[in-house]
């Protein structure tokens, strides 16, 4: 049996930051115990620059895109925008070795 869907009309931008990839979603109701989420995960273009940076995913990075973005940023939650820039679609290929571009503008 799927799990149920059900909108609400609650307004995304009291809950997101405006620069949020989830800013002015829909926000809905998920499965039995009505988790709230978004129905979609909307990637944006990566801002690509001359002036990024790169390194080389490190055996305690493996996996954790979350890491770099902290080392790097120092925030944890630009996680999303390495694994964009680099056009990694599953952490699991996060792994250690790998060269990635860490984009210089986040936001």
């Amino acid at each position: 049996m799927a799990n149920k869907i059900e909108y609400t009309n609650i307004n995304s931008n009291k809950i997101v930051a405006s620069n949020s990839r989830y800013a002015e979603s829909p926000i809905i109701y998920y499965g039995e115990n009505k988790y709230l989420t978004f129905p979609i995960y909307k990637k944006q273009m990566a801002n690509i620059s001359r002036n990024d940076n790169y390194t080389v995913v490190t055996k305690g990075q493996e996996y954790r895109p979350d890491l770099v973005a902290m080392d790097f940023y120092g925030a944890s939650i630009f996680w999303h925008k390495i694994l964009e820039t680099n056009k990694i679609m599953d952490i699991w290929d996060f792994k250690a070795g790998l060269s990635i571009r860490l984009p210089k503008n986040v936001y």
